[in-house]
């Protein structure tokens, strides 16, 4: 088994955290000599903290297009000559696995709900480094709202029914627009059953 760049993405609320959880366990009962690092966009990083500001603090979806874009981009960028290249790239260990919550597919489908096109977008992601593999986690909007509203007492920026609709489209999109292994994902099923879904596909592309 060869190093591997899993990404998993979708709707706040599609239950990514969960299953990077129980990817990080499957992965080392696999091999215990398997090194693991479980990240998350945006990081808490000089860029990633900015954001998490501006998610929070602000209610109008559309507001700051171009501002998160640059800060996304810019966080990533960072996140990756930081984080993630470092430890995937080191030498060494014998089986090197990075599990990352949120990516550039993210960018590309809240940046393009708030009305950046996708060509922009992807003139500033394209020379990023592509995974190995990303799973969307797939679900219809009002699933994800309830999820989000039963976990938590304030809602964030993007967690509102008719922007959620955009963005769900537009990271079932990906699949067709860009040129790598992106998976969708059932997210609205048990957390075992999501979970199954992934390994098949993992297990379907050789990489487990």
């Amino acid at each position: 088994m060869a190093n591997m760049f899993i990404v998993l993405d979708g709707l706040d609320g599609c239950g990514k955290g969960e299953q990077i959880k129980r990817l990080h366990n499957f992965f080392f009962e696999l091999d215990k000599r398997n090194i693991i690092l479980t990240t998350r966009e945006p990081t808490y990083g000089t860029y990633g903290v900015k954001i998490r500001k501006i998610l929070k603090e602000e209610k109008d979806p559309y507001k700051n297009a171009e501002l998160l874009l640059e800060l996304y981009t810019k966080d990533r960028e960072e996140h990756l000559e930081k984080t993630i290249k470092p430890f995937l790239f080191s030498t060494g260990e014998i089986n090197k696995i990075v599990l990352c919550d949120r990516y550039y597919h993210s960018t590309y489908a809240f940046q393009q709900a708030q009305g950046i096109p996708f060509e922009r977008i992807y003139e500033l992601q394209k020379d990023f480094l592509k995974p190995t593999i990303t799973f969307i986690l797939d679900l219809n909007p009002e699933l994800a709202l309830s999820r989000i509203q039963n976990g938590r007492a304030n809602s964030e920026k993007f967690e509102k029914l008719e922007i959620m609709g955009k963005i769900r489209k537009n990271f079932l999109d990906l699949k067709n627009k860009l040129d790598e292994k992106i998976f969708v994902i059932d997210a609205s099923k048990s957390k075992e059953e999501v979970f199954n879904q992934i390994v098949n596909v993992l297990k379907q592309e050789n990489l487990v």
